[in-house]
């Protein structure tokens, strides 16, 4: 009796320690972005005395001048003009990839699949110099396509991997059925293959476009004037030689997390599938 009773307090205490762990890890996690989301509404001489005092009043007149005078406005714009044609680009492309390298018999196909796998494993620092000069050749710098058209190439190695996977994954018989129905290779993947890898499109979309809304080496780089600068890049004016406005700071990383948090939680269920079905595909 003695034991049975012991046994429901020790799962108790588990439970209790393990939902405080959890409750903890939840606190610390989210703090820097409460703290950042307050410091964007705190009056700026308010919160350069005591940032990490309670705040007694709030305004909105921090990310109107973020909005205005920072240019955040069009950085913004930038960033989706940047980010949207990237993104559908490489999925696109990383898609009918996959799926020749995945389904398709050709010869070469492996030795092709492994060359281009090698892109994973180069830097693109290693490759920066070379494709400044092709850009400024081809009359790109200071433009958006500069920001867009390297990355066709540099994200294909990760895209193509993935996507890759998932199409191996997938049972031969749908597309011998689709070929007997009278279906080419293409009609074949638009209408059979490609509804059934909407996890694997949602994962690689959620990766893509926060590499491209968080890029900033390659902007920095190729682009020099405000009308094309991305708004990582355009953050960084928000910082002067040897003051900085900690509250448009602030407003400014907020307003360059937002769209990342919401493509996550639009994409959330879709992703976590496509993740997790990613890990055991091969």
């Amino acid at each position: 009796m003695r034991s049975k009773s012991k046994k429901p307090i020790a799962v108790t205490v588990k439970k209790l320690l393990t939902y405080a762990v959890l409750i903890l890890t939840l606190l610390v996690s989210i703090m820097p972005l409460i703290w950042m989301w307050q410091a964007a509404l705190v009056p700026s001489n308010k919160l350069n005395v005591d940032p990490f005092a309670i705040p007694t009043s709030l305004t909105l007149d921090n990310i109107k001048r973020a909005w205005t005078t920072g240019k955040m406005n069009v950085y913004m714009i930038n960033s989706i003009l940047v980010a949207i044609p990237r993104v559908l680009g490489v999925l696109l492309l990383s898609s009918l990839a996959g799926y020749a390298f995945g389904k398709l018999k050709f010869k070469g196909r492996d030795k092709i699949f492994s060359f281009m796998m090698f892109g994973m494993m180069i830097p693109i620092q290693a490759m920066v110099i070379p494709l400044y000069y092709n850009l400024q050749q081809m009359g790109l710098i200071n433009t958006r396509l500069a920001m867009v058209i390297p990355y066709f190439g540099l994200s294909m190695p990760f895209a193509v991997f993935m996507m890759r996977a998932f199409f191996r994954d997938l049972p031969d018989a749908l597309i011998e059925s689709a070929t007997i129905d009278g279906c080419n290779e293409f009609t074949t993947f638009l209408y059979i293959m490609a509804p059934l890898i909407k996890p694997a499109l949602s994962a690689l979309l959620v990766f893509e476009f926060m590499w491209s809304w968080n890029d900033m080496f390659l902007p920095m780089l190729v682009v020099y004037n405000d009308t094309s600068r991305t708004l990582p890049l355009g953050l960084m004016f928000f910082f002067g030689k040897y003051t900085a406005d900690h509250s448009l700071i602030a407003v400014g990383v907020t307003i360059c997390t937002l769209p990342i948090v919401i493509v996550y939680t639009l994409f959330q269920k879709n992703f976590i599938e496509g993740v997790t079905a990613g890990a055991v595909k091969g």
